[in-house]
């Protein structure tokens, strides 16, 4: 979170200049716009079976990592509006843990995350406008690649999602936000390892925290 806490503080001098022009007005602008990087860390808990044998203490590793992300929402209320989030599809490293550590790299794929929310907006106007979603984030596998496991599939995966964040307006129409989106994403990989058939069911639940730039229209 260190860079977001960077930014915050990158912000507060505009911010400070900004706050007097930026008085209380009636939003009118139904559509917005926002691109930014997005902090991808997960769960990374595994349930893993060889041969049928659950494999006791079993554990993967990913880094966090980031990818650019765009917002597109449009207001279908006073303070209701939807959004879909689509971002550049990551690619990721699965290293062992824990029991698995000694196999080291166990496979790497690249994924596509997207995300329709539903949002509540309580203010819209003035310079902080904060808000909180939810609905649905699909995760779908772009490409599985083998490592220590061969012959690797990942599935995709529909799942809940809840955020909270909120928009900076330095103007009506442009602005900054800081938001982050919590989705319960699961899903089942399966390979072989040294020819027997390999199982294991991942819990992700993704922390996703954004920062960037709004623009309404």
């Amino acid at each position: 979170m260190k860079w977001t806490m960077f930014l915050a503080g990158a912000l507060a001098a505009p911010l400070a200049v900004a706050a007097a022009p930026a008085q209380a007005q009636e939003a009118d602008h139904d559509w917005f716009v926002r691109a930014g990087i997005t902090q991808l860390t997960l769960a990374d808990e595994i349930d893993l079976t060889v041969a049928g044998t659950p494999v006791p203490n079993a554990g993967i590793d990913t880094d966090s990592h980031y990818t650019p992300t765009v917002h597109i929402g449009r207001m279908l209320g006073n303070h209701v509006a939807v959004v879909l989030t689509v971002g550049l599809p990551p690619h990721i490293e699965i290293d062992g843990s824990d029991a698995l550590e000694p196999f080291g790299r166990l496979a790497e794929t690249t994924y596509g995350p997207a995300a329709l929310m539903l949002q509540y907006r309580p203010i819209r106007e003035g310079t902080f406008q904060p808000y909180i979603g939810a609905g649905a984030c699909y995760m779908i596998i772009m490409s599985a690649d083998d490592g220590a496991f061969q012959d690797v599939e990942i599935d995709d995966d529909l799942a809940p999602a809840l955020e909270i964040g909120t928009d900076i307006m330095l103007t009506p129409r442009y602005g900054f936000f800081v938001e982050a989106k919590k989705a319960f994403l699961r899903s089942q990989a399966r390979g072989t390892f040294a020819g027997a058939p390999v199982v294991g069911d991942v819990r992700l639940d993704p922390w996703a925290v954004s920062v960037g730039g709004v623009f309404r229209f």
